[in-house]
């Protein structure tokens, strides 16, 4: 089963994982703020600028401090932002709505340009995740459910390959790539995942006790920081690799 227009292409891979006996952690925060950003759907770090973006489903990207205070924002109308990933110089966030990827300058914050994924999948089960392996060189996307496929997109976002990860979680609604794995958030199964970036195979995960967790990201110190939509709130975990 392929969701694009172009039916059936090539590249699909199948991924059916054993259950595999896992002690399951689980989380516990430290604290939590509420913030004054709606429906917060996603977070990413900025190392470079010691900043975070976050999305909303209302269509706005915005920078913030570790505090959630709002330093600028952009608003895309007509759309539904579900992911957000950055570089050094760019700022992607992904419209679940229309499949499209807005590309920002970080510096102008000005829209650089628009990519279209077509897929023909739920409009509300569309893409909702998205990061960039640095070690491939390769962008992830993820849809959220029904079925969950990871596409491995090149530097031209092209699709060079396709994962079905229906067995690891009911749905997909974050992803990052860190520390040379693939770490996956869930909020239907309210769980973290770290995962082997080559074979996607399940590596460890953390059960994390808050409502609607919609995005996640790290710290400059490996802390966890998660968005919960619905509760307009971020939640801080320490370190999750930490004992």
């Amino acid at each position: 089963m392929i969701y694009f227009k172009n039916y059936f292409l090539t590249g699909l891979l199948l991924i059916s994982f054993s259950e595999v006996a896992q002690k399951i952690t689980t989380l516990k925060p430290t604290r939590f703020i509420n913030v004054a950003i709606p429906e917060p759907s996603d977070i990413c770090y900025n190392s470079k600028t010691n900043t975070f973006y976050i999305v909303s489903d209302t269509g706005i990207l915005f920078e913030t401090d570790s505090n959630a205070k709002i330093i600028r924002k952009i608003v895309q109308k007509d759309t539904d932002f579900e992911a957000v990933y950055s570089d050094d110089n760019k700022v992607y966030a992904v419209d679940e709505t229309n499949r499209n990827i807005y590309i920002y300058d970080s510096t102008t914050f000005k829209e650089d340009k628009v990519i279209n994924l077509p897929y023909n999948g739920g409009k509300n089960k569309g893409y909702e995740a998205f990061t960039y392996n640095t070690d491939n060189q390769k962008f992830i996307l993820l849809t959220e459910k029904d079925p969950i496929i990871l596409f491995e997109l090149d530097l031209d976002f092209k699709i060079t390959k396709q994962t079905i990860l229906n067995s690891i979680a009911k749905d997909i609604s974050s992803a990052k790539y860190y520390h040379d794995f693939l770490w996956l958030l869930s909020d239907e199964s309210m769980m973290l995942m770290k995962l082997n970036p080559n074979t996607y195979e399940v590596i460890q995960k953390w059960t994390l006790p808050v409502i609607n967790p919609e995005g996640f990201a790290f710290d400059s110190n490996g802390n966890l920081i998660v968005t919960c939509d619905d509760m307009q709130r971020m939640y801080y975990f320490n370190n999750p690799e930490k004992k």
